[in-house]
């Protein structure tokens, strides 16, 4: 579960959080990876304690046992469409990516079909399959972030100074991002119903939250002392680190491996996003089974990435505008709002 969670978080944050979060917190912005770590605990601990009240269940399942039958197929409907839009949004920003900087002659609909076919397929085969390809993947996608060791003689450590300059306002300003994509571990809820060991939940769950908020401090910290105030100013800055990268001359034009990590990293991504897409509306409409669905809504991913983004720039606008607010109101605060309900109910049983 935590290999899977891992990428579903990193698998997009890596070459888009640095821009993002440095265009509000400039030289500071490597604290807002850090300062995400408490929305990542409200949401962990959020789905662990749902799933400890209501055992077996998913958060689809529940929310009509807590808020009653209307209100839990409104909440099924909206975490159907929040994860079919978001598996849309991921397909493209990584199939932009890939036609953008190596496969420039490729037609972006090839790109983005061919992933949404993996995914398609690794959904059918069940849960087993898409968390035996994180145990093979998400180490492939962690590998390549060593070689940026590999720029230490190029670091500037006075790229950090002067510390919090234009105040704390400009560091949570740009913490609103990264708080959002941790949210995206509430996806959880859709795992912890299949642990063989659901008591370790939540110590998994932090320790992939421990993982993502040092990752995010690795990442922001070299981009800081390679890049400094410029940082904001490049689309993706990890991918000129990258190519920055010479080292006896045998370790040069590495963005190979930053592509291999994208792939591999977006595909457990898409993955997660697709399967709680797939199970959400399944689910919402009572279905014995939701692998009939599978391809239909893979049609439906496929139509979101091309008509819903239609450029680059809408998705860093979607980026930096709407994912700070969408995000945490579905997988934070509905979660938060579930879990109020139920305590409600419990004080109002006693006192009667």
């Amino acid at each position: 579960m935590a290999l899977m969670l891992y990428p579903t978080v990193l698998a997009t944050g890596f070459l888009a959080l640095p821009t993002i979060t440095s265009q509000y917190a400039q030289n500071d912005f490597w604290m807002t990876g850090i300062l995400s770590l408490f929305m990542g605990l409200i949401t962990v601990y959020t789905a662990v304690r749902l799933h400890e009240l209501y055992p077996n269940e998913n958060v689809i399942q529940h929310s009509e046992r807590i808020a009653g039958k209307l209100a839990g197929k409104i909440i099924g409907t909206i975490f159907f469409l929040y994860s079919i839009h978001g598996t849309g949004a991921i397909v493209r920003q990584y199939a932009e990516f890939v036609t953008g900087n190596f496969l420039f002659k490729t037609p972006i609909l090839l790109i983005i079909s061919s992933m949404v076919l993996l995914a398609s397929i690794a959904v059918r085969g069940g849960l087993e399959t898409m968390a035996r390809s994180a145990v093979i993947f998400t180490p492939i996608f962690i590998f390549p972030l060593l070689f940026l060791l590999l720029l230490i003689p190029d670091l500037d450590v006075r790229n950090i100074f002067p510390i919090l300059s234009h105040g704390i306002i400009p560091v949570l300003k740009g913490t609103a991002t990264p708080q959002a994509w941790v949210s995206e571990l509430f996806f959880m809820t859709f795992f912890l119903p299949c642990l063989t060991d659901p008591d370790k939940g939540r110590k998994w769950g932090n320790m992939a939250l421990g993982a993502i908020v040092l990752s995010m401090a690795y990442v922001n910290l070299f981009a800081l002392f390679l890049l400094g105030q410029d940082t904001g100013d490049k689309a993706y800055p990890i991918l000129v680190a990258f190519r920055y990268i010479s080292a006896a001359g045998i370790f040069e034009n590495l963005e190979s491996l930053l592509l291999a990590m994208w792939v591999v990293g977006n595909f457990v991504k898409i993955c997660v996003f697709f399967y709680a897409a797939v199970l959400s509306l399944s689910q919402t409409l009572r279905l014995s089974d939701y692998r009939p669905t599978v391809f239909p809504l893979g049609i439906l991913a496929i139509v979101f990435s091309l008509w819903d983004l239609p450029s680059l720039s809408r998705i860093g606008i979607h980026n930096r505008y709407t994912a700070p607010f969408e995000i945490p109101a579905v997988l934070t605060f509905i979660p938060l709002l579930l879990l109020v309900i139920h305590h409600l109910r419990g004080i109002r049983k006693t006192r009667r």
